[in-house]
């Protein structure tokens, strides 16, 4: 028997506010009021810092990054520093975990393969790579992993590099990882004109692998009966 999922897009947003809507309706699964969700954004440009964050892999100041118009916030998923911003799916996850056999390891690779199953739709070859996470393109990356699991309910997600501003990587070491490059559909020459394909895509392969089937959402834009 499938799991009920819910799917919110909130489109374009600043990943502040993004966030706060991530752990209100996190609170709602928390408390059983909500399904499973899977949450779909696009944020101004932010560059964030994970829990094993080297501040070293920062390349530039607090100042200069914002400056240059982008945020700098610590977050609490794991993994290093990332950037997310315009022209980047970013997909937050959330599903209570023990509820669909597997551990953090194999969820992980459960939500790689969902991305790698939509590049394949493209024509683009995805892989994953040993001992890194993510889904890779020969040796670039072009999509990022980065998750958190609280009281058995999987937080943040993966973000897909479609078209985004690629200069705003070299303003990091990605991930932590100096010895790969960073790619994007566009990149790879690779044009989308509907971003809503991919989301859709990217559902359909989830369901697959996950056994979920979507439901009508329960969280509207404006809830905040849970506000954090």
């Amino acid at each position: 028997m499938s799991s009920d999922i819910q799917v919110i897009d909130l489109k374009h947003m600043d990943y502040r506010q993004a966030f706060t809507i991530q752990e209100k309706i996190y609170q709602g699964c928390d408390e059983k009021r909500y399904p499973d969700t899977i949450i779909f954004q696009q944020n101004d440009p932010v560059i964030t810092l994970g829990r094993s964050s080297d501040v070293t892999h920062l390349l530039k100041s607090v100042e200069q990054l914002q400056n240059l118009g982008i945020q700098v916030v610590v977050v609490d998923r794991g993994g290093d520093i990332t950037y997310h911003g315009p022209g980047q799916l970013v997909i937050s996850v959330l599903i209570h975990i023990r509820n669909y056999s597997m551990n953090v390891h194999q969820y992980l690779r459960n939500l790689e393969e969902a991305v790698i199953r939509t590049l394949d739709f493209y024509g683009i070859q995805g892989r994953r790579m040993e001992g890194k996470s993510g889904v890779w393109v020969g040796n670039e990356k072009i999509a990022a992993t980065g998750i958190g699991v609280t009281h058995g309910i999987t937080r943040h997600g993966i973000a897909i590099n479609i078209d985004p501003d690629m200069k705003h990587f070299t303003y990091i070491v990605p991930c932590g990882i100096s010895d790969g490059g960073v790619t994007s559909f566009k990149k790879l020459g690779v044009e989308i004109k509907d971003i809503n394909e991919i989301k859709n895509l990217f559902i359909q392969e989830f369901n697959k692998i996950f056994n979920t089937a979507v439901v009508a959402p329960v969280w509207k834009e404006g809830d905040n009966s849970n506000e954090v």
